[in-house]
């Protein structure tokens, strides 16, 4: 397969991955979360009720998450050699653990916790828990490290540099809302969530259709 190709199919692959993350946490997700205005009891049976959909939905956002991680490493041809290359994607990478981790707790954990405590207080721990290694952490590892591999591709003179700087928000959306995960501002953290999710989402595509059907081009030699 061309290695533009490569790109292109896998790129459009985990654009596809990240608008439907989107959708579901729009749309099927957050009535079961913390900060949805409902009790934990609603939450409870939102979850029990609607199991199968709530952990397809946490399954797609473990999907997406190695999608972001792919997407990075999609992008390193394109910038220069150095040590700042490496801490981008070591930053992204390292994201992945509290992030998976928080997820599963969300799809497989929680869900059972009312077996073990029927007071729901150890849910309503695990939930507090998850969202600070999801929202917190995984979050603000990845966007530390997403912002420092956008600004390297800064260094790159072959691409389009106002695509590329179209890309910087989302990731500052992004750390705005690793802040308000941990100050438990939940209200902020979701408006951020969305409002980085789409940035992000549609700059990557922009980057599939601009940038990676020119691969060979665009790639540096050093």
């Amino acid at each position: 397969m061309p290695n533009k190709a490569l790109y292109m199919y896998l790129s459009l692959t985990i654009v596809a991955i990240l608008t439907l993350a989107c959708l579901q946490m729009a749309f099927i997700l957050p009535e079961g979360l913390l900060g949805a205005g409902n009790s934990i009891a609603e939450r409870n049976e939102f979850i029990q009720n609607n199991l199968g959909l709530w952990r397809l939905g946490w399954f797609n956002w473990m999907l997406a998450a190695l999608g972001l991680l792919t997407f990075c490493t999609m992008l390193l041809p394109f910038i220069p050699k150095s040590e700042w290359r490496v801490l981008g994607i070591l930053l992204v990478a390292l994201g992945i653990v509290p992030d998976i981790g928080a997820e599963v707790i969300f799809a497989f954990v929680i869900p059972h916790s009312h077996t073990i405590d029927p007071t729901l207080a150890t849910m309503q721990t695990l939930e507090l828990i998850a969202v600070q290694l999801t929202g917190t952490l995984g979050n603000g590892l990845y966007n530390i490290g997403g912002l420092l591999l956008n600004v390297l591709l800064l260094n790159n003179q072959r691409l389009p540099r106002k695509l590329i700087l179209m890309g910087i928000p989302g990731w500052f959306f992004g750390f705005v809302l690793s802040i308000a995960c941990a100050m438990q501002a939940l209200d902020t953290a979701k408006f951020f969530t969305a409002t980085g999710m789409v940035w992000s989402t549609a700059w990557m595509f922009a980057l599939t259709i601009k940038v990676f059907p020119r691969a060979n081009q665009l790639k540096v030699d050093y």
